[in-house]
Order: C-alpha cells, then structure tokens, then sequence
C-alpha cells in the first residue's frame, strides 16, 4: 500500500513478537513436514510401490477436494455476478458538514478540519468519542 490511510506506529515489542511467532510457525511447519517425510521414507525403502500408491490417493483425494470448494466458490461468485448484473447500487448522498458535527459530537471547525487535511492526528476518549483533531500538515 502506498498511501496508508492510517498511520499507526509500531513499537520493537510488537514487531519482534510477530517476527518471532512467524519463525517459530514455520520452523514448526518445516520440522514435522521434514520428519513425517524422512518416516515414510524410512519405513518404505523395500515395501515396493504399494505404499506410495497409498500416498498418492490421499493426495489425489486433497487435491479433488480443494479444487470442488474452490469451483463451488467460483460458480457461486458467477452466479452472484449474473444475478445482481442488472442491479445497480446508486450512490448515497453526501452529509452535510452539520450533520457530520452532529453524528460525531465534533464542533464545525473540527469537520472542516477532517475534510480538508490529508495527515492527521485524531484523540479518542476512553469511550471512543472524538476530543480533538490536530492536522499534522497544512492543506495543499
């Protein structure tokens, strides 16, 4: 993404922990594909081409059953298309800047503000609610 809308600062804490439980996920990942495939291997070096027969149903069978949900996806996403293709969604008016100031309890000057800057700083009381907006930049 670019231009993020939201800018949200993110501490060494956080980021490190991410870094960590992605490694932690895929060496987890990567060691029990590893031991699970050098056990077949192990048990079935003389066993002849049986077992990996076996195998090879299994994933036949994984693959068979990925490709039917991702069809029923696709023919239910085609369907929607065709279904809602005359149906056009009309854009819905724009609010007034009072009624903006209303449905946030924001002064006027805080909407002018919102709408006029592209960087800003918005506070939140515990709440939730709005209590300042201070632009991080001049409007262009």
């Amino acid at each position: 993404m670019a231009n993020p809308l939201i800018f949200t600062p993110r501490g060494w804490v956080p980021r490190a922990i991410d870094f960590l439980l992605t490694l932690f996920g895929w060496g987890g990942f990567i060691w029990l594909f590893t031991t699970g495939l050098l056990k077949v291997l192990q048990t079935m070096p003389f066993s002849g081409p049986r077992p990996l027969v076996s195998g090879l149903s299994t994933l036949t069978l994984y693959i068979g059953i990925g490709l039917f949900n991702a069809l029923l996806l696709i023919g239910w996403a085609k369907y929607n298309q065709l279904r809602f293709r005359t149906e056009r969604r009309r854009r819905r008016p724009g609010l007034e800047p009072v009624e903006v100031a209303r449905s946030f309890d924001i002064s006027q000057q805080d909407v002018s503000l919102l709408s006029g800057n592209d960087m800003l700083r918005v506070y939140h009381d515990s709440d939730g609610r709005i209590t300042q907006v201070e632009a991080l930049r001049e409007p262009a």
